[in-house]
């Protein structure tokens, strides 16, 4: 089953964010058992970097996105991306661009905090962590 994850599910784990942190180390071990095949955005490691980076160690950041980069193939980021996120009706263009790799990558869910962003949606399960979860 291919998946992609969102931003919030790598912070709400390197922040410990209570109570969504639970399901979201569930489900990255899930990847990293090889379970699920899960996909990142290119923008989700500089995010993760730039969002941690105050209240974490830089070291510990980095070696979690190394982490990242060996259980999760980052989708790429291309024109046909762009574009197909050009025509979606989002307010979130990060979202949209999300949205557009996932399906390039044919992921059958996005797992996100954030299902509201998506409300438009039609050609993917957009679920909650735990939707996801409950779905396996």
């Amino acid at each position: 089953m291919k998946v992609f994850v969102d931003t919030n599910i790598f912070i709400d784990i390197l922040l410990n964010r209570e109570p969504f942190s639970t399901d979201a180390i569930r489900i990255y071990k899930l990847c990293e058992q090889g379970l699920v095949d899960g996909y990142i955005a290119p923008i989700t490691v500089n995010n993760i970097y730039y969002i941690c980076r105050k209240a974490k160690n830089l070291e510990s950041i980095k070696a979690y996105l190394a982490d990242i980069s060996r259980f999760f193939t980052i989708a790429p980021m291309d024109n046909e991306s762009i574009i197909k996120a050009n025509t979606l009706q989002m307010n979130d263009y990060e979202d949209a661009l999300q949205y557009a790799m996932a399906m390039q990558m044919t992921c059958e869910y996005l797992v996100t905090r954030n299902v509201k962003d998506f409300k438009h949606i039609q050609h993917l399960k957009v679920v909650t962590p735990e939707a996801f979860l409950k779905v396996l």
